[in-house]
C-alpha cells in the first residue's frame, strides 16, 4: 500500500501537538494519556473493525516504559488487539523522509494468527510520511485482511515538513 492521504485523524500535527507528544512519549508524562481520551473514544467506540494498535520494539518499551499508543487506547477505554510486533529497534523520527519511505520489515504478525476475511483499523499516535501504517497496512492485507483502514491521533499536513 502506498502512503495514504485519507488517514482519518483527530488533529493536525503544529507545534502545539509537537509539545504534547515530546511531553508524552520522551518525556515519559504517562497521565497525557488521559487528554484526548474522550475524543479518541467518540471516534473509535462505534467502529467494526479490529483495532491494531502499533506496537513498539520491546527495547524502545524497556526504555520509554510504556506504549503511547496503548496507552491513549487504553486511557479511552477502547480494546485493542496486539497481533503485530516490531522486529527492528528503530526510531522515525530520526530519519529523512527517504529513509523513512524505504523502511521494510519492520513489523510481523505474532504467531499463527489467522486474520483472514477481517476487516482492521490500524491506530497509531503521529502519521507523518504514512511508512509505518503502509507496511502495516500491506502485512495485513497480504495475510489475507479484507479491508485495512487507519486512524491517528494527529497527522502533518505535508510531507515537505514532516520532521518531528
Amino acid at each position: 500500500a502506498e502512503p495514504n492521504d485519507d488517514v482519518e485523524a483527530l488533529f493536525t500535527y503544529n507545534d502545539a501537538m509537537k509539545h504534547y507528544i515530546e511531553r508524552y512519549k520522551f518525556g515519559k508524562d504517562v497521565a497525557l494519556a488521559e487528554v484526548f481520551r474522550s475524543d479518541i473514544y467518540e471516534a473509535l467506540r462505534n467502529r467494526r473493525e479490529t483495532i491494531v494498535a502499533v506496537p513498539l520494539h520491546r527495547e524502545r518499551l524497556h526504555e520509554r516504559t510504556f506504549s503511547q499508543v496503548h496507552c491513549l487506547l487504553e486511557a479511552a477505554h477502547i480494546p485493542y488487539a496486539n497481533i503485530l510486533k516490531k522486529v527492528v529497534h528503530d526510531q522515525q523520527s530520526k530519519k529523512t523522509l527517504a529513509e523513512r519511505q524505504n523502511n521494510k520489515n519492520r513489523f510481523l504478525l505474532q504467531g499463527e494468527i489467522c486474520i483472514q476475511g477481517q476487516e482492521f483499523i490500524i491506530v497509531d499516535d503521529i502519521y507523518t510520511t504514512g511508512a509505518t501504517v503502509g507496511e502495516i497496512k500491506n502485512i495485513l492485507l497480504s495475510h489475507g485482511a479484507t479491508k485495512v483502514s487507519s486512524f491517528v491521533l494527529a497527522k502533518v499536513k505535508s510531507n515537505k515538513n514532516y520532521l518531528v
